[in-house]
């Protein structure tokens, strides 16, 4: 071996270790988070109620054993001061045998339709003390509770005890429309003494499917009451399509197979096929239409404009159901539509979606959508069925929104929500619609066990193209100015999980919590880049571009990762400048630099197993004012080797406005 290259190795490995001992340093443990947590809540507590906790008024409810935090007690009585309205409370926990704590569960706020699946309140329910005695009043207690000691009472009989919570959750007017009578403390309020007593809250009960089959019951008995009228259809089914009769003729033969003997309408809104394509979907009209299953075309040719297409033919419907459905999803499950209308048809639902897949697997494209603070993000999309769900549920669970990919409401509720808004041509358009039915009291639901198989995007490509992405990204905008107090916040997933980049995998937040947002408040100077080359190798991606703040990973492909400092580069974009030009991203004016300072990504580490050291790769800044001329500015990362002193750059598709 020659010197040069023992030196190289030697230095490689020193760079090794550095990576090796900063990422250590990064990697936060649970018990470690919840020491930090725990001082912090307390701190919260004694703010709001300084000193000993006195009577609260609440009775505290126990399905398993172990013991309560320190602090429970008074989390509780603070959170009741606080919402005079919620009548029931669940909070978070973890186990503590004899070791340290572990295993947390992180729970959404109320969701209904996971209450109908699992008893996912967990180990302790606090009730206000006047509500609980008017359930025993109501419904019984018989020799469900053992009291342990004053106002605190052990569930003896488990499912027994889960079956009677659910009727005390309809008694404080859990299932209504807008109810906010159910609270939960995102805490770990108790430890259990095993995982085996954590996981019984996850398991569907006998009464939970009897309470499931009592809806769809009810709802076949509603159509039955109203009789064979095919003249008004139960539901229309509206389908944006162009130019793919045969994909449409697949996705339409599906819908007629799994929707048998419900009255169905399809209007199928085409905004501009060929002559030759119209012909052939007419085809395919013609060959699917009979007495329960009618069939028209709404032709009108324009730009791919979703929302207006879907109210298009939303306008046309007669039924009392709409179901939006894309012209490249595959219906699978037999009565899947007749089980959205069943659940669409209860007072307190909006929008109804579906689990969906990527065509010939289980791997997921859709199982609802999360609201972060970079987003509206489908979670676990590519991810498995069944794979690392942590608080998701493979029943149906509540989000705040679904897509519209495959999604049913019933019409009069569509239209007090204003519909599809037309200010969002392609983008955002369902996640709109979802918050208006949230904000007017309705909740959301996805249907995790039944699913379709969805081409995604077939009809109109994807958005990595600049201009398409620009658009998304002012569609997203315009989002959140229609429903400011939407933006970051979401009820159903937990603020202890994480939140940040695009990270599919729904993952504890304390995994990253040794990352520091870099806060940068010093002047920055202009950089050159004659002694840099451009190159694909690296990988620069901008997940999120937020008040100054800039979120994403450079990651250099096919190398060591660690042996590579790395900067951010801001590019003042002039009306002149070209982006496929070279001469424009050397210099010698308007690139700024910024030393990056690494954060922990686990998500980069398990999804590029074949790259080397990139777990470090993540960047997180946070720019004070007036470091930047006014203007727009193109971001980029440019990587020097500390070994060979070789320098890299490239540029993301993305831009940051400085005011």
């Amino acid at each position: 071996m020659g010197v040069k290259r023992l030196v190289k190795q030697v230095l490689s490995q020193k760079e090794n270790l550095r990576y090796k001992i900063f990422l250590a340093k990064s990697k936060v443990g649970y018990s470690l988070w919840l020491e930090r947590q725990e001082r912090v809540w307390q701190e919260e507590n004694e703010q709001i109620m300084p000193g000993k906790a006195e009577d609260g008024g609440f009775v505290f409810l126990c399905a398993s054993k172990g013991i309560l935090t320190s602090y429970a007690r008074k989390s509780i009585l603070c959170y009741f001061k606080a919402h005079p309205e919620v009548q029931i409370l669940y909070g978070d926990e973890d186990v503590r045998g004899t070791g340290k704590a572990c295993c947390p569960v992180f729970r959404p706020g109320w969701s209904p339709d996971v209450l109908d699946g699992c008893f996912y309140l967990g180990s302790i329910v606090a009730m206000r003390k006047e509500f609980f005695d008017k359930a025993i009043e109501e419904t019984g207690q018989g020799p469900l509770l053992q009291t342990m000691k004053a106002n605190d009472f052990m569930a003896v009989d488990f499912p027994a005890y889960a079956r009677w919570m659910n009727r005390c959750v309809e008694l404080a007017g859990g299932y209504e429309r807008g109810s906010r009578s159910i609270g939960h403390v995102a805490r770990i309020l108790f430890h259990c003494q095993s995982r085996e007593e954590l996981l019984k809250f996850g398991e569907e009960l006998p009464f939970h499917r009897e309470h499931r089959n009592e809806c769809y019951d009810a709802f076949r008995k509603s159509i039955r009451a109203r009789g064979r009228d095919t003249a008004i259809p139960l539901v229309t089914v509206v389908v944006p399509s162009k130019d793919h009769p045969e994909m449409l003729g697949k996705c339409l033969r599906s819908l007629k197979a799994v929707a048998e003997g419900l009255a169905l309408e399809v209007i199928v809104v085409d905004n501009g096929s060929t002559e030759e394509n119209r012909e052939e979907a007419g085809k395919v009209l013609d060959g699917l239409r009979e007495e329960t299953f009618q069939v028209s075309c709404l032709y009108r040719p324009m730009v791919f404009h979703f929302s207006r297409m879907c109210n298009l033919g939303a306008e046309a419907a007669r039924g009392r159901f709409l179901l939006f459905l894309n012209d490249d999803v595959e219906l699978a499950v037999q009565g899947c539509v007749e089980q959205m209308a069943a659940l669409a048809a209860r007072p307190y639902t909006g929008a109804v979606g579906m689990k969906l897949y990527y065509p010939g697997s289980e791997k997921i494209q859709h199982a609802g959508i999360t609201n972060l603070p970079m987003g509206p993000v489908h979670k676990l999309q590519f991810m498995g069925n069944g794979e690392a769900y942590g608080d998701a549920y493979q029943g149906n669970a509540n989000y705040l929104a679904v897509t519209a990919a495959c999604l049913m409401a019933e019409r009069e509720k569509f239209r007090e929500a204003g519909g599809f808004a037309e200010e969002l041509q392609v983008a955002f358009n369902d996640v709109d619609l979802c918050f208006a039915l949230y904000e007017a009291g309705y909740r959301n639901v996805c249907m995790n066990g039944c699913y379709a198989y969805h081409h995604e995007s077939l009809s109109r490509g994807d958005d990595e193209t600049v201009e398409k992405l620009e658009r998304l990204l002012e569609e997203r905008e315009k989002l959140y100015e229609r429903h400011p107090d939407m933006e970051g916040e979401d009820p159903y997933y937990s603020v202890h999980l994480s939140r940040e980049g695009l990270d599919t995998k729904i993952r504890p937040a304390y995994e990253t919590a040794g990352n520091v947002v870099q806060e940068y408040d010093k002047f920055l100077a202009e950089k050159t880049l004659y002694d840099y080359r451009r190159d694909q190798c690296v990988m620069v991606r901008v997940e999120a571009v937020r008040r100054g703040e800039i979120f994403g990973w450079v990651v250099v492909l096919g190398d060591n990762n660690a042996c590579y400092a790395k900067e951010l580069m801001l590019k003042r974009v002039t009306e002149s400048f070209s982006p496929d030009a070279d001469e424009w991203f050397r210099g010698p004016n308007g690139i700024f630099a910024i030393p990056l300072r690494p954060q922990y990504r686990p998500d980069l580490e398990e999804n590029m197993p074949d790259q080397s050291h990139v777990a470090l790769s993540g960047f997180h800044v946070r720019l004070k004012a007036n470091l930047l001329p006014p203007g727009r500015y193109r971001i980029g990362a440019a990587v020097k080797h500390r070994i060979t002193g070789a320098g890299l750059m490239n540029w993301s598709n993305r831009f940051i406005e400085i005011l």
